[in-house]
């Protein structure tokens, strides 16, 4: 979920917005689509209270992305009459409408978030877990990154047995397609005996 507001605001010449997020793959993507295809400089805040997107977040959870005027509070036509055409940069604009339209690009070209992730066995050190493999017929493989520092596997099958792996260790797991581009969102799940662990 995509929510921009306020995107028009420029208190100096540079092209420059905020990426208000809750998850991080859409911010980061958010990120890649601005710097590969726009002149827009991004920063990221985590932030979605009170705002258009605060409801999307209630009602399904960490989905939300989207840009806001950087700085909003500078703005001093900010919910005034004077909020105006004439009082906002178009160029501005311009940059922000196609970030996001590169967003959804990516978004939609991206592998979808992985479904039944379960853990199969873990004794407390070696974990097995198994998830439905991702339904795009161009996925070659699986990125899983677990610990920290993070370690990180590729597997070809949805499947994988980690070793040396302790208890409440969280386990992050996304598809990968054959144009290199990675899954938006990691799927987690962490390790926990008894193995009736679910993903979150």
């Amino acid at each position: 979920m995509l929510n921009n507001d306020m995107i028009g605001w420029a208190n100096d010449n540079r092209l420059d917005n905020t990426i208000r997020y809750s998850n991080d793959g859409i911010r980061d993507i958010q990120h890649a689509a601005a710097s590969l295809f726009t002149r827009l400089i991004t920063y990221d805040s985590r932030y979605h209270r009170g705002t258009d997107a605060t409801a999307f977040f209630e009602a399904y959870g960490d989905i939300v992305g989207g840009i806001g005027s950087y700085p909003v509070l500078g703005n001093p036509h900010y919910h005034q009459p004077s909020d105006l055409l004439e009082a906002i940069n178009h160029q501005l604009i311009t940059e922000t409408s196609r970030t996001t339209v590169a967003t959804l690009m990516l978004l939609a070209s991206s592998p979808s978030r992985l479904q039944g992730v379960k853990v199969a066995g873990y004794n407390g050190n070696r974990a097995e877990l198994t998830w439905a493999p991702a339904p795009e017929k161009n996925v070659t493989g699986y990125l899983v990154s677990y610990g920290e520092p993070a370690r990180q596997l590729k597997v070809t099958s949805p499947r994988i047995t980690l070793n040396g792996v302790a208890p409440n260790t969280i386990v992050r797991i996304k598809a990968v397609n054959s144009r290199g581009l990675t899954g938006w969102d990691w799927v987690r799940i962490p390790l926990k005996i008894p193995t009736d662990a679910t993903a979150k």
